[in-house]
């Protein structure tokens, strides 16, 4: 993504939380009643300074998410999407929070709130595969295009990566064939980009966050229109 370590303590503590207030607030012998969905708390005002919230961003390299204390910690490379959550569960809820940690305004960075249920549904094991035998006379694949068939482009990704959608749409603006692979899905993803990593003389390094795109024989750490249209020649 195959179990991710996603937050387990905090979604345990979540739930413990969650059934103590609703026993505190229901006399014995009264029914259940529908209760309103919790509205969305107010954003971390998150800064360059430690607080009482906790930092996770993605590695491709090993495929788990990294806890940091501060955002000095996160790698340059991982610093575009980073999840954040409150470390007292009694602030916590069904969300989360993304933070971009490249920009900041009056000394704050950019959150955004993330449905909890959303991510979790994306780092959940991916189903297998099911395998058919392959038929007795079967027919000529369609050719694909030169591109694809090289390897020339290629989108490392997740799908919870906004910044990995937007790499994707400007390759389609400028009608560049690509693929993608899942960093937490596909089989074999991951070992595939470390070994173009290694041939292109990248340090693993160097490979945190988000995308990762592979642009003919050049690694890209990261979203950078620039270094895509140097790779593409222009």
């Amino acid at each position: 993504m195959n179990t991710r370590r996603f937050f387990p303590s905090s979604i345990a503590a979540l739930a413990l939380t969650a059934a103590v207030l609703l026993a505190c607030s229901k006399a014995p012998d009264e029914a259940p009643a529908q209760v309103a969905p919790a509205a969305i708390p107010q954003p971390p005002p998150v800064t360059d300074a430690a607080g009482p919230w906790i930092f996770r961003y993605f590695s491709p390299t090993s495929g788990e998410l990294i806890p940091a204390k501060t955002p000095a910690e996160v790698p340059e490379g991982a610093r575009g999407q980073v999840l954040v959550a409150y470390e007292d569960p009694a602030l916590q809820g069904p969300w989360l929070f993304v933070v971009d940690l490249t920009k900041a305004e009056g000394g704050k960075f950019a959150v955004r709130a993330v449905a909890r249920q959303e991510i979790e549904a994306q780092h959940a094991p991916a189903p297998a595969a099911k395998v058919e035998a392959p038929a007795a006379t079967p027919e000529a694949p369609a050719k694909p295009t030169a591109a694809v068939a090289d390897g020339e482009v290629i989108i490392y990704r997740t799908q919870w990566c906004g910044y990995c959608k937007k790499a994707a749409e400007y390759l389609t603006l400028k009608k560049i064939p690509f693929v993608e692979k899942d960093l937490e899905r596909d089989p074999g993803a991951r070992q595939d980009m470390l070994a173009r990593a290694q041939k292109a003389g990248v340090p693993p390094q160097r490979l945190q966050g988000v995308p990762i795109l592979w642009v003919r024989g050049h690694l890209i750490p990261g979203f950078d229109r620039g270094a895509i249209d140097r790779a593409l020649g222009g």
